[in-house]
């Protein structure tokens, strides 16, 4: 009688080869796609923390209660010079300020300009400037307690506790560009290619005004003593390295208004 031989089942090398090869390239599929997930939380996280910042600063121009000895402050901003990491081409630092106005209360002309600083009998260039000093800016109020009033930037602390408003992306490598805005900063020297370097939202009113890095005022007419309505508006484009999605936090132009949008990949 013939013993009836079992067989058995099962994979080959060149199988069991294939199936490892396709569960690796899965894996490492997955863990891309995860890494990208979480890299696009960090970066929404942060856009979203400093349109907060930004929003706050403005909330708090229209809402400012300045100690009884401090001076008129002209409003709340924030310094965007250092913005931009040139050297590792990724996002920087951001100083929030009050510019104290150099008057004890609301009242001069130049308080009551159309915008801050500007006096219309005074015609040189300089006039309406905002005061330029290296940040992080000394905190402390808008003048001291002899009443010695200077028109100076001070530290601005965006949550009350006095210090330093420095922020920044920490460790996130985040791409950043500000994009330039139409500037006729100087009667006879008009310049298409200014960018912001400084954000001001003035006192009570909360509109915006840009500076550039000399402190000179962009988007005002020095004929008609005022700002040019039809200009414009401050964009900030946030981004992965490479320009990878992110948002572009925009912000108008006198009315302030601040809106986000997706950027283009």
């Amino acid at each position: 009688m013939l013993k009836k031989i079992s067989r058995y089942s099962g994979f080959t090398l060149i199988e069991l080869l294939i199936v490892m090869s396709i569960i690796v390239l899965l894996s490492g599929l997955s863990f891309s796609t995860y890494q990208n997930f979480q890299s696009t939380i960090r970066l929404n996280e942060f856009i979203n923390g400093f349109e907060q910042n930004i929003r706050k600063v403005q909330r708090d121009a229209m809402l400012l209660e300045k100690s009884s000895n401090e001076g008129w402050i002209y409003g709340l901003g924030i310094d965007l010079r250092n913005i931009e990491d040139t050297v590792n081409g990724t996002f920087g630092v951001y100083y929030p300020f009050k510019w104290c106005s150099g008057f004890s209360e609301y009242g001069d002309i130049k308080t009551r300009s159309a915008v801050p600083n500007f006096n219309p009998e005074d015609g040189s260039i300089s006039n309406g400037k905002i005061p330029i000093s290296a940040g992080p800016f000394e905190s402390g109020l808008c003048g001291n307690q002899n009443l010695d009033y200077d028109n100076v930037l001070k530290g601005y602390a965006l949550f009350g506790d006095m210090g330093i408003g420095k922020m920044g992306a920490g460790n996130q490598q985040l791409s950043v560009n500000i994009l330039p805005v139409f500037s006729d900063s100087y009667p006879d020297e008009p310049n298409p290619n200014a960018r912001p370097a400084f954000l001001l939202f003035e006192s009570v009113t909360g509109r915006a005004l840009f500076y550039d890095s000399a402190g000179a005022l962009l988007n005002f007419d020095y004929d008609t003593h005022k700002p040019l309505s039809e200009t414009l508006p401050l964009e900030i484009k946030i981004s992965r390295p490479g320009n990878k999605g992110g948002k572009t936090i925009v912000i108008s132009h006198l009315s302030g208004r601040i809106i986000v949008k997706g950027n283009e990949e």
